[in-house]
């Protein structure tokens, strides 16, 4: 089995590849039938199956919402012997996401980065304090800190402005859709031009980074999306890549190996 290297985020050491979390709340980013066969297909225990299949091929942390539901499986599979490390996404439905940062880090999170929706509309609205706030209550608890967004130039605005977070997640494709919400459907556009933009933002970037939608959100295939990803990423820089099995069975030992390899 190939071995996957690390990367840091801040005090955290974790897998260069991380499993995603969207799939097991039902964000597929294509439609409402595709979220909908996600959400049926992943019960509580093929979740834990899937993360401990993740564990078993050397990946070493998840990312996935803050919400209660979430919560709630993670402290089950740690109750039962998981390993994995939760890199806490803020959910925007919460009213006060200071109190859900706190409950977050209650709960058992390794480290919490600020919902890319969540920073796009602050951005938007020149709130950059409010932003700031968010971050500076996560350093706060000790944890390590990040930020989201979809429009890369949304980090470089934030590195520029002073602002100190200990990794960024950078999307790959400027998506305006879900930002969070469930009760949308939007129509996304996944740009091949908008992958060029984020990739040459996140070498301008200090600290590592975290590339997510590698595969669109699975318009791609494997190899097709790590070709020019494997161009970009420099040795502390990680990749976010949500798995759903239905898809291809053995997801997850290919994810890996593509990874370890690049």
């Amino acid at each position: 089995m190939p071995e996957l290297p690390n990367i840091h985020l801040g005090s955290l050491e974790v897998s260069r590849l991380i499993v995603g979390g969207n799939p097991i709340s039902g964000f597929s980013h294509q439609s409402s039938e595709r979220s909908r066969q996600m959400l049926e297909f992943f019960t509580v225990e093929r979740i834990k199956a899937l993360w401990h299949t993740c564990e078993a091929h050397g990946i070493t942390a998840l990312v996935a919402r803050a919400d209660a539901f979430v919560m709630r499986v993670l402290a089950e599979y740690w109750r039962e012997g998981g390993r994995l490390r939760w890199i806490a996404q803020t959910a925007p439905e919460h009213r006060d996401p200071f109190a859900n940062i706190r409950q977050a880090a209650g709960a058992g999170a390794s480290a919490i980065y600020v919902h890319g929706g969540d920073v796009g509309r602050l951005m938007e609205e020149g709130n950059t304090e409010e932003l700031r706030a968010r971050v500076e209550c996560i350093r706060s608890l000790n944890l390590p800190v990040g930020m989201a967004a979809h429009d890369p130039q949304y980090h470089l605005t934030a590195q520029s402005q002073g602002l100190l977070v200990d990794f960024h997640m950078v999307c790959l494709y400027n998506l305006t859709g879900y930002r969070g919400r469930r009760d949308l459907e939007p129509e996304e556009q996944f740009l091949p031009e908008d992958r060029i933009t984020a990739m040459q933002a996140l070498r301008r970037l200090d600290q590592p980074c975290i590339a997510y939608k590698i595969l669109g959100a699975g318009r791609l295939t494997l190899q097709e999306g790590l070709s020019d990803v494997a161009q970009a990423l420099r040795t502390k820089d990680g990749i976010l890549m949500g798995m759903f099995p239905p898809d291809r069975p053995d997801m997850v030992a290919e994810n890996v190996a593509a990874v370890a390899h690049l």
